[in-house]
């Protein structure tokens, strides 16, 4: 039987499983839209501190408002949850004390993700998370807790990593051996900020931030660190190395760059798109190589497994389908992470500038390994930072040269998750 069909028959038996969304910006909405069309399972609750942008995530897909209840009191939420009527209230951590089996963090802040996050795994609910920025710096943190807990924690389908993880699955399934793990960048300006990058985001309809991570690399670096830390690989050099390659000639330019198998990293340009990829060898080379090639594989030994899109939110229902189906995460960090993205400057720092956020004007992130990362300031505390003494542009920023805001729960929980005092 089908995962669907599975999940149906769980439906049939159970009721559609009632699924809260953190966050309606873009993917959030995205989320509910397609929670809402998928079997066994239903966007029951969404949250957002501004209220008419949840409210819009549901009636964009023909719920009226009327028939939508906004409240911030439990009662009258886990009765509307009962009753299959859509929810929608300006307060994460009531959730806790809702029926709820599963909640989808999709705002992409760090405080606040990191707030909600921690308290649902608390309060006994799984958690599917889209916000990589959070998983990046607390992973481990997250799935410790999730132990705890004994629920379950994980990053989604359809974001990269969540398709570079099943994409892994399945050539590791075939007995290949990893030689890279691929994210796919068409281009990189690690100094873009969101007023060179404005154009960007106009063409996009997605925020300035967002567009400028994307735009100078921060986002993609996140995102390898967070399978970095899912796989044991790690990245061959600080930053990666970017490499410039095709889809024909991927499975030969990427070990030829690289110092050892085993290495995450990117390609740039080419004719990838929107992809991810996997190069790997078979032990059993010589007894596939007649095979791979009549494929339209190769020649081998290593061989480039390609998929050229991710479709972000259209794709969780099969995270969220594994989860309350076999209780599997899509990934788990079983260890201290081997890998951290480091804040560098964007500009020259002065003493006494505040650090705005991620895809701003102050910094853009550099994955490294986690030992060659001790002392310096992650990129996901950037926006709680203030300079201390100068750092030149392109310089990783130590932490030594900041100040950071201790009220912050993300502060906190980083320092205790790594033993260190302000």
């Amino acid at each position: 039987m089908g995962i669907w069909q599975r999940l149906q028959k769980r439906a049939d038996s159970a009721g559609d499983a009632p699924i809260a969304v953190i966050g309606a910006g873009y993917v959030g909405t995205g989320v509910v839209h397609t929670i809402a069309q998928s079997p066994g399972m239903r966007p029951s609750l969404i949250v957002n501190r501004n209220t008419e942008r949840a409210i819009s995530a549901l009636t964009q897909m023909g719920v009226t408002a009327d028939d939508i209840l906004v409240s911030d009191n439990v009662d009258e939420l886990a009765n509307a949850i009962r009753a299959g009527i859509p929810a929608v209230t300006p307060h994460a951590l009531i959730i806790t004390e809702l029926p709820i089996d599963v909640v989808v963090e999709a705002t992409g802040a760090l405080d606040y993700g990191t707030e909600s996050i921690l308290a649902m795994l608390d309060a006994g609910k799984h958690v599917v998370s889209f916000n990589a920025e959070c998983d990046a710096l607390l992973g481990w943190l997250f799935h410790e807790r999730a132990r705890a807990n004994d629920v379950i924690y994980t990053i989604a389908d359809g974001d990269q990593p969540g398709v570079l993880f099943r994409l892994q699955q399945q050539v590791e399934a075939m007995g290949f051996e990893v030689t890279a793990s691929l994210n796919c960048k068409r281009h990189l300006n690690v100094h873009q900020n969101p007023e060179t990058g404005a154009g960007y985001a106009a063409r996009d309809t997605t925020s300035a931030h967002m567009t400028t991570s994307f735009g100078d690399g921060t986002k993609m670096q996140v995102e390898q660190a967070l399978v970095a830390n899912a796989t044991g690989m790690i990245p061959d050099k600080r930053g990666m190395h970017g490499i410039e390659s095709t889809v024909a000639t991927a499975a030969v330019d990427i070990p030829a760059i690289l110092s050892t198998p085993g290495r995450v990293d990117f390609t740039l340009g080419g004719d990838f798109g929107a992809g991810v990829g996997i190069v790997a060898r078979h032990p059993n080379h010589d007894l596939h190589q007649q095979a791979m090639g009549f494929y339209k594989m190769g020649d081998g030994p290593d061989y480039f497994f390609f998929r050229p899109y991710h479709l972000v939110h259209l794709e969780i229902p099969l995270t969220i389908a594994e989860l309350l189906l076999d209780n599997e995460p899509l990934a788990t960090i079983e260890a201290p992470h081997v890998a951290e993205v480091l804040a560098i400057a964007k500009k020259d720092l002065a003493v006494g500038e505040d650090l705005d956020c991620i895809g701003g004007f102050s910094a853009y992130g550099h994955i490294d390994t986690a030992e060659n990362a001790v002392g310096y300031l992650p990129v996901g505390l950037v926006e709680y930072a203030s300079m201390t003494a100068p750092v030149a542009q392109d310089e990783p920023i130590p932490l030594s040269a900041v100040k950071l805001d201790e009220s912050r729960t993300i502060v906190r929980e980083w320092r205790n998750m790594h033993g260190t005092t302000a």
